[in-house]
């Protein structure tokens, strides 16, 4: 019996009594980028947005651990991507930016998708700076609602990783306790390396122990793809700059150096038990369309 609803959900068939399947592998990378974008119908300058998801990856993540009707949030939306594969995917989905240019972009992307047919709601805030505006705004009437929260590590400010590791973790402990229990979160970041060392930088370990700090527990480690594999072989979706960066690493270091294929991400779990006295309350209903199977690829990995 669903606590949210108070309706019988028909367990699809072949899922665990754990919870959710999510493949350790996406496969999102069938398309381009840019593919992605047009063929999603996007404003022509959300490419200008560099650390945007893949809308594939999004929409993987969402399959997989929501159902129609669920409730997606993304904290730092950037130009939306992550709330239009939402609504496309017919869950009602909110984003937030403390950027009026992404904000702008965003709202643009969210209205005509809306305008094809879509009827999930869904919306994009800005947030100004001033202190408890954002834990205002995204809270009213929203603690213990979201089923997923989706967002990918931006570049701070001053481009250092440790400021935008830094601001994930303030994120991520504004936002924790709107997350229903049991409720997910995905964090996905593209493959780094040290600018002079040129050897991969551990990113994803560095965000697991921030969104443990935030009281999320991690379940699972993923490889979201960015390049097609064909026959056994992984072709490379690289930008100039990207094969560049690699022809300058295999300088440095001697050896041949692989073009990025993948993002990580990274699936963790709001604790149920968690000492968030309001996430125990019982919550009204939520309208929903009728649920359909989790869908996916093979699944091997189970999501707790």
């Amino acid at each position: 019996m669903s606590k949210r609803t108070g309706r019988q959900h028909p367990r699809p068939a072949g899922e665990r009594s754990e919870g959710p399947v999510v493949a350790s592998v996406w496969p999102t990378g069938t398309d381009s980028l840019t593919a992605q974008l047009n063929e999603g119908g996007y404003h022509d300058a959300t490419g200008a947005d560099h650390a945007l998801m893949a809308p594939a990856i999004a929409r993987h993540a969402i399959a997989a651990l929501t159902r129609p009707g669920d409730v997606v949030l993304d904290p730092d939306c950037g130009a939306g991507t992550t709330i239009v594969e939402a609504l496309r995917g017919g869950r009602h989905a909110i984003g937030l930016t403390g950027q009026r240019r992404w904000w702008r972009l965003a709202r643009t992307n969210v209205t005509a998708t809306k305008a094809r047919g879509v009827f999930a709601d869904g919306m994009v805030l800005i947030l100004d700076r001033r202190p408890g505006t954002a834990v205002a705004a995204a809270t009213a009437g929203l603690t213990g609602r979201i089923d997923l929260l989706l967002t990918t590590l931006r570049p701070s400010p001053a481009g250092d990783m440790d400021g935008a590791l830094e601001r994930l973790h303030r994120l991520l402990t504004q936002y924790r306790p709107l997350l229903r229990p049991g409720g997910h979160a995905v964090i996905t970041s593209a493959p780094r390396r040290h600018p002079v060392r040129h050897d991969l930088l551990d990113v994803p370990s560095r965000i697991t122990a921030v969104a443990t700090a935030a009281g999320l527990a991690p379940v699972a480690r993923c490889v979201a793809l960015t390049a097609t594999v064909r026959r056994g072989r992984t072709y490379t979706r690289a930008s100039l700059a990207q094969r560049r960066a690699a022809a300058r690493a295999e300088r440095a270091l001697g050896h041949p150096v692989a073009l990025p294929a993948h993002h990580t991400a990274l699936v963790l779990r709001a604790d149920p038990d968690a000492a968030y006295p309001a996430l125990n309350q019982p919550l009204p209903a939520l309208p929903a369309p009728s649920h359909r199977a989790w869908h996916g690829t093979r699944p091997d990995l189970v999501v707790a």
